[in-house]
């Protein structure tokens, strides 16, 4: 082996090394997700793969040093794709791909012993990298409807990888039965020229693929209540200042219905924290039951509830709360001895030409919610100033007056 070549080679076998140990410590410290465990398998695979081709001179021959070299590319290049398919969890590709590697690997064994072909024998492990390289880009872009920037840049780079593959394996098959010396000088030489290049770039944006999986799961947990799954008040008021400037820009209505558990202090001294979770985690489940894509559903306070209904005007919202209501008090807690049963109030609220913010519809909810629970809990009622005196002496919804 010339002195360049030793050079890549060992180059390639210690960033492989340390992109094992940079995967395995994600895996380990950000949530052990199981395609970053594969591809420290991978990547550890890389490394002794490397390393075989620095000592080639050990094997008793090269047709067992190629078989070597072929087991191992192949399982670096499988473990790659897997690490994919688990990632993106897809479902149109077999969770487990060794009946696929072994197949191509027994192709290569054939044109190694049984029928010596030295085109097909170095070409089919390249040729092998840039089918797998291909499905991995599609997984990437086609798994999410928005694709990141990091997940384009991570798969351009495997397509650019997966051409330069193909090229290789081509420019390998061409060499015919006997390796015409020219186009294996040709093939080496392209070889360790696209190699590392592609190798550690795809590697790297691989990374930054991940880092930004971590930061997105970050900024979701951030605005999610871990206990129910539903946002938490940042995660309202990201989400519920949005629709309410789009419902004050085009006019279009926007309902507020604030919620809390009656007497929740009560189901926690008497009958312990785990039920006051069960009953949380039980009322966030009903009141987040069915609902459309754009209403916004959080746990805005210890047993508060909000829920933002864009679109929906005055006359519906308040329909909404009162099966609400209906709903939890018809549907007791399913505690391990004994169904406990649950209340809850409700207050209204809708967009107002008065209203700046957001928060002056939840104000007025609040109001609206309060005032339920003092006339006697398990009710629903409207915010004020959207009630007007009838005829009859009660007081009525603008909208229905």
């Amino acid at each position: 082996m010339s002195t360049p070549f030793f050079y890549i080679i060992f180059s390639l076998m210690v960033s492989s090394a340390a992109l094992s140990v940079t995967f395995y410590l994600a895996w380990r410290n950000f949530g052990r997700q199981p395609h970053a465990l594969t591809w420290a398998a991978a990547f550890l695979i890389g490394f002794l793969q490397f390393g075989a081709t620095l000592n080639a001179y050990a094997f008793p021959s090269e047709q067992v040093y190629l078989l070597f070299e072929n087991a191992l590319g192949i399982s670096l290049i499988t473990l790659g794709l897997r690490g994919h398919c688990q990632r993106t969890r897809c479902s149109w590709l077999p969770g487990n791909l060794i009946p696929y590697a072994a197949a191509v690997y027994a192709v290569t064994v054939w044109f190694t012993i049984f029928d010596p072909h030295a085109g097909i024998m170095r070409g089919i492990v390249p040729l092998y990298a840039a089918v797998t390289l291909a499905l991995s880009a599609y997984l990437i872009v086609s798994h999410r409807e928005q694709t990141r920037a990091s997940e384009w840049a991570a798969a351009v780079s495997i397509v650019l990888f997966a051409i330069a593959q193909a090229i290789g394996a081509g420019i390998s098959l061409a060499q015919g039965v006997a390796a015409e010396p020219a186009l294996f000088d040709k093939f080496m030489h392209f070889t360790y020229l696209t190699l590392p290049a592609g190798y550690m770039t795809t590697a790297i944006l691989i990374i930054l693929m991940m880092a930004s999986d971590i930061s997105e799961k970050m900024m979701e947990l951030a605005v999610r209540d871990q206990l129910t799954g539903l946002l938490n008040r940042r995660g309202f008021n990201e989400y519920g200042e949005k629709a309410y400037a789009v419902a004050r820009r085009t006019g279009a209505p926007l309902s507020l219905i604030m919620t809390d558990i009656d007497r929740f202090k009560h189901i926690n001294d008497r009958f312990g924290h785990a039920a006051g979770d069960a009953a949380l985690a039980h009322f966030a489940r009903l009141f987040a039951e069915d609902r459309r894509a754009e209403d916004i559903v959080a746990r805005v306070g210890g047993e508060e509830f909000a829920l933002l209904l864009p679109g929906t005007n005055l006359r519906d919202a308040m329909a909404l709360a009162d099966q609400l209501c209906s709903k939890v008090g018809s549907t007791p807690i399913d505690l391990t001895t004994v169904g406990l049963p649950m209340t809850s109030s409700f207050g209204v609220a809708a967009i107002s030409e008065k209203d700046t913010s957001l928060d002056d519809m939840t104000r007025r909810a609040d109001r609206a919610l309060y005032r339920s629970k003092r006339s006697g809990r398990n009710q629903v009622d409207l915010e004020s100033s959207q009630l007007m005196l009838a005829a009859d002496g009660t007081l009525r919804p603008l909208e229905l007056a």
